[in-house]
């Protein structure tokens, strides 16, 4: 049993060293968020689409298109519950 201390000791110790270490090295790195930032033309590029360019206006087309047959699908449904 005191061997099994001793081990869980010594690894909690290189963990506490280990966190120790990183934060020593890192002290006095910071980056400033302008750089932290994504490139702009990855973002403009969606892979999708060829030329990177997000047709809002389809998108749109087809949400409306869903919207009417939800509407139709419901009112089919009434009536089917209605006549049993």
């Amino acid at each position: 049993m005191n061997g099994w201390l001793f081990w869980i000791g010594i690894i909690a110790a290189l963990v506490v060293a280990a966190a120790l270490i990183e934060a020593y090295v890192k002290r006095n790195k910071k980056r400033k968020l302008v750089d932290m930032r994504p490139d702009p033309d990855e973002l403009k590029r969606r892979p999708w689409q060829p030329d990177g360019v997000t047709k809002v206006n389809d998108i749109d087309k087809v949400h409306e298109k869903n919207q009417e047959q939800e509407e139709r699908n419901w009112r089919e449904g009434l009536r089917y519950f209605r006549r049993k």
